[in-house]
């Protein structure tokens, strides 16, 4: 990797080095998700260190520009829509979340598809923002080979009902999710309440011990607060040791600080990688 070229599109040298997209179409849970792969310079060499980027509810707030500055760097990028989301097959609910992140996780993970795409098996990441920084800490707990994990602004599900923002969890559905397929705001939203203790962020959150993890704090965030959302994340994790945790100042979207924000993401990953001298 080569975190200075986030920005930077390095110069024609030959076709084959030319980085491309594949569009890519992955079960879970027996639907169809759809969505596309980013395949760095040819330069960089392979294996590459793989990032799989997850959007929040509904996912508005695209991480397209951090995707291309990851590629820019030297990884290969997943992107996958969510189930009843932007495209992708079935019925939208929170508790998705985290089984499409492990199916997706596992379908990177195939030696097949590492060959065929340049996928480094020991590097894999796992990056979400929002509602997905709330999954991918979730699905991490349960992926073994997941090498690290980056939250940021991650909003806690958990939190919600033990804060009193029951009305406001319900409005973002109503009003936002208007773009998603579902049975109803209701029933959505019924999922979570039913489930906000599993959904939970800090439910087994011991379970990411072993883990290299990154929380990135807005410090403006209206919509997942950090001081009840990501801090606690933190203020358990970080007796472990492998936890960093950054602010920037900014709002839930870090809108205008999404180049500081590319900068931190890629430089943590770049720093987190399993060298080739420890395989």
């Amino acid at each position: 990797m080569n975190v200075e070229n986030a920005y930077v599109d390095l110069p024609f040298e030959k076709i084959e080095y030319l980085p491309d997209t594949f569009p890519l179409n992955i079960i879970s849970g027996g639907n169809h998700l759809f969505g596309y792969l980013l395949k760095p310079d040819g330069r960089y060499g392979k294996p590459n260190p793989t990032v799989l980027m997850f959007h929040g509810f509904p996912g508005y707030t695209t991480n397209n520009d951090l995707e291309y500055a990851l590629m820019r760097m030297g990884c290969v990028v997943i992107h996958v829509n969510h189930r009843g989301a932007w495209g992708s097959e079935g019925q939208y609910l929170f508790t998705n979340l985290k089984d499409d992140i492990i199916a997706i996780a596992k379908w990177a993970h195939n030696p097949a598809i590492c060959e065929e795409y340049g996928i480094d098996p020991e590097n894999i990441f796992l990056v979400g923002h929002s509602m997905g920084g709330m999954s991918v800490l979730n699905a991490a707990k349960e992926l073994e080979f997941i090498r690290g994990v980056v939250a940021m602004a991650a909003y806690d599900m958990g939190v919600v009902f033990e804060n009193g923002l029951e009305k406001d969890l319900f409005r973002m559905i109503e009003i936002e999710g208007q773009c998603l397929h579902m049975v109803s705001a209701s029933a959505v939203y019924e999922n979570a309440e039913q489930n906000d203790h599993t959904l939970a962020i800090l439910n087994n959150i011991e379970r990411l011990e072993k883990k290299d993890v990154l929380l990135v704090e807005a410090s403006m965030d209206t919509i997942a607060p950090p001081d009840i959302m990501l801090r606690p994340a933190y203020e358990r994790l970080k007796a472990y040791g492998r936890i960093s945790y950054e602010v920037i100042e900014g709002n839930h979207g870090f809108a205008g600080q999404r180049v500081q924000l590319a900068k931190l993401v890629g430089g943590w990953i770049a720093s987190k990688q399993k060298d080739n001298n420890e395989k």
